[in-house]
């Protein structure tokens, strides 16, 4: 019996953490259903980072995993391996060898481009591992956009077609009209595992930092520190915002003006419309509307006055890292804090 391997390889900001986590709490229902999630693990990135170094190869991986789907008091018929950061190589050929061993799925969500660059934009310096990109503006993010290859989503599909066939690619588009229940629900579908959607949680919205919180953020050195600091300081942080700000729920993550996002769509147009044609038989990838020109853009900006930004900012972080619960010390969680 050849298993089937479903590749979960992002990209980010598509709920991929609420996806990994259901299926970490989903675990033995997974597994009487026939699916395993190797190592029980939310995201399989030094599994994934072993093999794109060469110190494991694709064909040892392939037979770890077989051998601990056959240890299972049940027959396993598929497997689970997900790690967002897949997406970003430029290069996934050497993941084609799991096809000896496998019948191998790609599972890709994308998220419009607009939106997914804004995005990323407020995660890099919220989470800071990159420390190129999260200390810069968000007009010197955007001139580094070509770097985020994989949103250039007609070429990085046309490279997962060449690697995996077209034929095993599961695609699905970041949009709530085109996830009925939610990205966790979808993700079931893809699987066939649609008796596990009833545990799974409908759509859900973050709370998030507010843009004068992640302005401040900004300027801190957080990269500096340890994934554990890292974590501790941004609780603190959002502590802040909430408790002191009065910043709570679900904040503005729009930063581009009407003309400006609509220049940039401009600019993934003619791909997003052959990807559409060529995968959905549809003109247009995206179909949610833009934001009016009405929306109130998120300001990143923070008080120029020393007085006011020791006052609003930097005491109340004092306050809250020494006697608030953001200081006390806590257990990292399992994404060792690499992402959030």
């Amino acid at each position: 019996m050849t298993r089937t391997l479903y590749l979960h390889i992002g990209a980010h900001r598509t709920a991929t953490t609420s996806i990994q986590r259901f299926l970490v709490r989903q675990f033995d229902a997974l597994v009487a259903a026939g699916c395993l999630l190797p190592l029980r693990k939310p995201r399989h990135f030094e599994m994934m980072n072993a093999i794109f170094d060469g110190s494991r190869k694709v064909d040892d991986v392939a037979a770890d995993l077989n051998r601990r789907a056959d240890k299972k008091p049940v027959p396993i018929t598929k497997l689970i391996v997900t790690d967002e950061d897949i997406s970003m190589r430029r290069d996934l050929s050497r993941l084609a060898r799991f096809r000896d061993h496998f019948d191998v799925k790609v599972i890709y969500s994308m998220r419009r481009q607009d939106l997914w660059l804004e995005s990323w934009y407020f995660q890099n310096i919220k989470w800071q591992w990159n420390p190129s990109l999260s200390h810069i503006t968000f007009d010197q993010f955007l001139a580094r956009r070509a770097e985020f290859h994989w949103i250039q989503y007609a070429h990085y599909v046309r490279h997962l077609e060449d690697v995996f066939g077209p034929e095993n690619l599961l695609l699905s588009v970041f949009e709530p009209a085109q996830m009925p229940g939610g990205p966790v629900q979808h993700f079931c579908r893809q699987l066939g595992l649609d008796p596990l959607i009833g545990g799974a949680p409908g759509p859900h919205i973050n709370a998030s930092m507010s843009a004068a919180m992640v302005e401040f953020t900004r300027h801190l050195p957080m990269h500096e520190f340890t994934p554990p600091q890292r974590e501790r300081l941004r609780r603190a942080l959002e502590a802040v915002d909430r408790r002191s700000l009065g910043h709570s729920g679900k904040q503005s993550e729009r930063l581009l003006p009407p003309d400006l996002r609509a220049a940039l769509l401009a600019e993934y147009e003619v791909g997003n419309t052959a990807l559409a044609r060529r995968h959905f038989g549809r003109d247009h990838l995206f179909e949610a509307p833009c934001p009016d020109k009405e929306t109130t853009l998120a300001e990143m900006k923070i008080p120029s006055s020393n007085t006011d930004l020791m006052a609003q900012f930097v005491a109340p972080l004092l306050r809250e890292l020494v006697v608030g619960g953001a200081g006390a010390p806590h257990r990292s969680d399992a994404r060792g804090g690499m992402r959030p």
